[in-house]
């Protein structure tokens, strides 16, 4: 299955939106997750009519921040079992590829406190999960200090207690291709940080 996840930090900004229509006109992927709209959902829809997308599911920001949406194609049926600020958990089928049963949308809260509140969300909806099963999004957490270059090195705390979030759901990091890094701070340097908080976790099923 083809599916873009993008933080894209804001719609409202017309390279943005450039940006998100060629993307999705290039890579043509069934699903789109789109994290920090910073949009009410009237706008959303406009720009994934714009975007050659069929059905949406769209989270309001809170005030100027936040916001999520997922646009897919009339060949992918979507089913929202659960929504909230940071997680659109779904059940997916289509007749025409082969999907995983249940994606699971999400978007790390920057808070370290509120991540806390999302993980166990997420370790909830574990617990009564026996499909294939994929989680897709900005974790806004990195694994390992190799995930981090530049900055202070992460606090162990917050690496392990992301490790145990992601075990005790039973799920693994799928990998990448690609880029190394998926997030940068946008100084220069030596102030510049990258670190890879974009990631696909799995199930067993999913491996």
């Amino acid at each position: 299955m083809n599916a873009l996840a993008w933080n894209c930090q804001g719609l409202g900004v017309a390279l943005t939106v450039q940006n998100l229509k060629e993307e999705c006109f290039r890579k043509k992927p069934l699903i789109v997750f789109l994290m920090e709209t910073k949009q009410k959902a009237k706008y959303v829809r406009k720009i994934r009519h714009r975007c050659g997308f069929h059905e949406d599911w769209v989270v309001d920001p809170v005030g100027c921040s936040g916001g999520l949406a997922i646009w897919w194609v009339d060949s992918v049926k979507v089913d929202i079992l659960f929504s909230s600020t940071n997680i659109i958990h779904t059940r997916i089928s289509s007749s025409v590829v082969d999907v995983p049963d249940l994606i699971s949308f999400i978007y790390g809260p920057p808070i370290e406190e509120d991540r806390k509140l999302c993980w166990q969300e997420i370790t909830r909806i574990s617990r009564n999960i026996n499909e294939p099963w994929l989680c897709l999004g900005d974790f806004n957490e990195i694994l390992s200090q190799f995930e981090k270059c530049g900055g202070q090195p992460r606090a162990w705390r917050r690496i392990l207690n992301f490790k145990c979030f992601i075990a005790g759901c039973d799920l693994d990091d799928l990998g990448f291709n690609g880029a190394r890094y998926t997030w940068c701070n946008k100084r220069d340097p030596p102030d510049t940080i990258h670190e890879r908080i974009d990631r696909a976790l799995g199930n067993w099923q999913m491996r």
